[in-house]
């Protein structure tokens, strides 16, 4: 049955009186109880995998990234308690350099502030000194991490335990985002007490808080030696020398393995 045009009227006031009302509660939602997705609201939204965490947002999920492994860690005596000297009645130490190589998968994140301990044991299996410090963890490879000037006493270390204090908390990090730092000209005495080289940023970008580590190793590939130096500023398109010293030396070394871990 046809309306009339009374009727239609009606219709056509209520339909826009319809569409101007849900405009208006619209407005009022999104401009009073919207909130659009961030990545630190608490909620899983918008694109992100996990609460706050993948997609849009630089932090990943846990199951987005793989833990870091332990190759090895390793002390080196670097100064004995013999070839120092006493005076007034102090004791002397024997100086250590505790070193560990981590393994890690996650090439396109970093994670910064990681908490961890060196823990030194002696022959007899007992717990000399712990060292606890704190990281930066950047997408490469193999990451050396070095603490030195662990006195010990007249003790003998025999065994070196490393572990990560927490779980490191990743962020993406796009690999052409760091600095590309070269080495050259690296030249190891025959006798393993000096290993000196060459940085070069070849790059358009000033490089800071570079951190060099330098690890010798034998003929059967153990790590006999390490030490590292930060470089606090390396300017584009420049070259900085870089000396590591072992004032006794290191018998028995064959080669030497530099690690430059940027800042990011």
């Amino acid at each position: 049955m046809a309306l009339s045009w009374s009727d239609r009227r009606k219709y056509m006031y209520l339909t826009v009186f319809g569409v101007v009302g849900i405009a208006v509660l619209s407005w009022v939602y999104i401009a009073f109880f919207y909130h659009a997705p961030t990545c630190s609201d608490g909620f899983k939204n918008g694109t992100e995998i996990g609460v706050d965490c993948g997609g849009s947002c630089s932090l990943l999920c846990v199951n987005q990234t793989r833990q870091p492994s332990v190759a090895w860690a390793r002390s080196f005596l670097t100064v004995p308690a013999a070839s120092t000297t006493a005076s007034q009645g102090e004791k002397t130490n024997n100086i250590y350099t505790a070193a560990a190589y981590i393994q890690n998968t996650n090439l396109s994140a970093g994670a910064h502030k990681v908490a961890y301990s060196f823990q030194l044991f002696d022959t007899k299996n007992q717990l000399i000194i712990e060292r606890n410090g704190v990281t930066e963890l950047p997408p490469l490879p193999v990451i050396p991490i070095i603490e030195t000037n662990i006195p010990t006493g007249t003790r003998t270390i025999a065994r070196t335990l490393f572990a990560f204090s927490a779980l490191p908390t990743w962020s993406s990090v796009a690999p052409d985002s760091l600095p590309a730092i070269d080495v050259s000209h690296q030249v190891l005495s025959g006798d393993g007490s000096r290993l000196t080289l060459t940085l070069e940023n070849n790059t358009v970008k000033d490089a800071s808080n570079v951190t060099v580590v330098g690890v010798l190793f034998d003929g059967d590939g153990i790590a006999v030696a390490a030490s590292k130096s930060l470089i606090t500023s390396l300017p584009h398109k420049s070259s900085q020398n870089v000396t590591f010293t072992w004032p006794l030396g290191v018998p028995g070394v064959v080669r030497a393995e530099i690690t430059v871990l940027p800042s990011f």
